[in-house]
């Protein structure tokens, strides 16, 4: 299959033109980005939106034996997503889960002291417009929108270049608004939709952030 995204920056770009053409132009607009990726996306997509951009940190939940696959989600505000079918499906125990979560919590903790000084997520009355680079399984993205109302958003909106058809349905679920480029039937591997998907540094994503928009 062709490429479709040039790299993130491209990505966001055409991004934001279904966000605008989904919820328009609002005053209240916060967009946040989850590290590392989905922060060059959310950039490019701030820029075109002309909104203020942070960080809004989730951490998958790795299965025991296979660390990519992901079978749940801890973000700010405690926020917790567990794919509860799964678990059961791997018969993970209930010892190991409690401590990939309490370790995926500290995670979140080091990386929101790292992007944001350690300042607590406010979004009161916001709307916040979640972003990631692509959405695989959806735990990290419904993880964070989890977070955002918790955290005060009176709107949560989830936007991502590419997720799956499946996957689409249950993240809507967590959200006011879910907005895509491309849904797939199936989605192997997000890097497949990108020329360029090279790794993000925390240097990269602190950089980003520093030359936002201010609020």
């Amino acid at each position: 299959m062709a490429d479709i995204f040039r790299d993130r920056i491209h990505a966001g770009r055409l991004l934001a033109e279904k966000l605008l053409q989904a919820i328009g132009v609002q005053l209240n607009m916060m967009v946040l980005g989850i590290p590392r990726g989905g922060v060059v996306t959310a950039r490019s997509v701030a820029d075109q939106v002309n909104a203020p951009l942070s960080v809004i940190v989730s951490r998958k939940l790795r299965a025991p034996y296979n660390p990519e696959l992901g079978i749940g989600a801890v973000s700010e505000h405690d926020a917790l997503y567990v794919n509860w079918e799964l678990v059961h499906e791997l018969g993970i125990t209930e010892d190991y889960l409690k401590k990939e979560v309490e370790y995926q919590k500290k995670r979140v903790q080091e990386y929101v002291l790292k992007f944001r000084g350690g300042a607590p997520l406010s979004l009161k009355g916001s709307t916040a417009v979640i972003v990631d680079d692509g959405v695989a399984t959806g735990a990290t993205v419904i993880a964070a929108a989890i977070a955002a109302r918790n955290a005060g958003a009176s709107k949560v909106v989830v936007a991502t270049p590419v997720i799956a058809e499946d996957v689409a349905g249950l993240v809507a679920r967590y959200c006011d608004q879910l907005v895509w480029v491309l849904r797939p039937r199936i989605l192997y591997a997000v890097g497949m939709y990108y020329e360029d998907f090279s790794e993000v540094t925390d240097e990269e994503v602190l950089s980003l952030l520093r030359s936002s928009t201010p609020q």
